[in-house]
């Protein structure tokens, strides 16, 4: 059923010249303006390869909205193969950018899903999603700084404190905080000297079951 849609979306109708389709197959002379004229158009980001082909908007809505289902039922794989098809097509819509990411950050590409990110927000600038996802993967690698920029973007958009993403953001926002102060009591603690009363006291396991801590005596 998917090799189907994504061929019937693909596929496209011959030049008609009394009803005239299509431009880029006109045997006419202008044909060589025309294709000047939409190559200038694609490099400055006006146009779509899918607006060029005249591709049904209910069609390619159809095809993302089966990709998002395998999206959430884990055949990332089948979903990648859809999005990159429909970022490739559509590359000004957001959804299939954002879908897009979400693949990646599912199969652990995590540089390609940034990249997807990032084109989402492009395309849409406060979209909430996009910004928790990319600042989760800054997280991952402990780039801290980029993460929570992510994630208060997410919460300064989110003016009722009622969007879902921005939420994930608060929290995510606390437990940098947390990993942060963490990090500087650990560099604190091993420039102390070994004798000082800031350092903390090893605790032994039995100690932690309610029993006597004992250390092995020297012999």
């Amino acid at each position: 059923m998917e090799e189907k849609t994504i061929d019937s979306l693909l596929s496209t109708e011959k030049y008609d010249p009394e009803r005239g389709h299509s431009k880029l197959e006109s045997p006419l002379p202008q044909r060589k303006k025309f294709i000047t004229e939409v190559l200038a158009a694609l490099a400055e980001d006006k146009i779509t390869f899918a607006q060029i082909r005249g591709m049904d908007r209910k069609k390619m809505l159809k095809v993302a909205e089966q990709g998002h289902v395998k999206l959430k039922h884990g055949r990332y794989k089948e979903a990648r193969k859809i999005f990159e098809i429909l970022s490739f097509l559509d590359h000004k819509n957001y959804f299939h950018h954002l879908a897009l990411g979400g693949v990646y950050q599912k199969l652990n590409k995590s540089l390609d899903a940034v990249f997807q990110y990032t084109q989402c927000l492009k395309y849409d600038p406060d979209n909430t999603n996009a910004f928790v996802n990319r600042g989760e993967i800054f997280l991952k690698y402990k780039n801290f700084k980029k993460a929570a920029e992510d994630f208060r973007e997410a919460i300064r958009f989110d003016k009722n404190g009622r969007d879902l993403f921005a939420n994930r953001a608060r929290s995510l926002v606390i437990a940098i905080k947390r990993s942060l102060a963490r990090l500087k009591g650990e560099s604190l603690a091993t420039k102390l000297p070994e004798n000082s009363p800031l350092r903390r006291k090893k605790i032994t396991p039995l100690s932690l079951l309610g029993g006597p801590s004992r250390r092995p005596k020297k012999k």
